[in-house]
C-alpha cells in the first residue's frame, strides 16, 4: 500500500503511493460552483472558487494539507487535502505573498478546518495553518485537543484507524491493495 501504483476499484483513480484524499472545495461552497484558474481571483469580484482559493461573501479559504502520521512506520504520512478558513486580513496577506512566492514568511496563522473529515465529521474545527516554502500547500494542524483528528495528528493513525477513515470516504481494503 505504501509504494506501488494501483487503481482504486471503487472510484477508478490511479494512485502512485498510499492513497491520499482531497476535498475539491470548502464544504460550504456549492457543488455546482465553477472552478476557475487561480488568476481569476484578482480578475473577478464577488464569490469565486479557484484551484487553491475560495471567496464566499465575507468568508475566505485556502487549500491546505492535513497530514496524519502513520503509527509504526518510518515517517510515512496519510495526506488529506483540505481547505482552511482564514480571517480576511490573513487571506489577503497570503494572496499577496503567494503571488511573489513568499508565503513561508507569514509563519503560522489561526484557521478553521473547512471540511467535515471523519471520524468526527464536524467542520469549523480550530486549527493552525503553518506556511511552507514556495509551491507547497500550508500544513493544517488541528488545535482542539478534544477533536479526534488532533489525536491522530499527535500520536499517529493505526492501520485500523486509517482503514476506517478511508472506508468513510467510500474506499475499501480490496480497492487499496489490489489493482482494479
Amino acid at each position: 500500500m505504501l509504494g506501488s501504483q494501483r487503481q482504486c476499484r471503487c472510484c477508478g483513480a490511479t494512485f502512485a503511493q498510499l492513497l491520499s484524499l482531497s476535498c475539491d472545495r470548502p464544504d460550504i461552497c456549492p457543488d455546482d460552483m465553477f472552478v476557475h484558474d487561480n488568476s481569476a481571483l484578482n480578475a473577478q469580484t464577488g464569490d469565486i472558487l479557484t484551484e487553491d482559493f475560495c471567496r464566499l461573501g465575507d468568508l475566505r479559504f485556502v487549500r491546505a494539507v492535513l497530514a496524519v502520521p502513520l503509527a509504526d512506520t518510518r515517517g510515512e504520512e496519510f495526506i488529506l487535502g483540505t481547505w482552511a478558513r482564514l480571517e480576511r486580513e490573513d487571506f489577503d496577506a497570503f494572496i499577496e505573498r503567494f503571488e511573489i512566492g513568499e508565503t513561508e514568511e507569514l509563519g503560522s496563522r489561526r484557521a478553521e478546518l473547512a471540511n467535515a473529515i471523519p471520524p468526527d465529521g464536524t467542520p469549523g474545527i480550530e486549527a493552525m495553518l503553518h506556511m511552507r516554502p514556495e509551491g507547497q500547500y500550508p500544513d493544517l494542524q488541528v488545535s482542539d485537543p478534544q477533536h479526534p483528528l488532533y489525536n491522530l495528528q499527535m500520536v499517529g493513525a493505526q492501520l485500523e484507524e486509517l482503514l476506517s477513515l478511508l472506508y468513510a470516504y467510500g474506499h475499501d481494503l480490496p480497492s487499496l491493495v489490489y489493482d482494479a
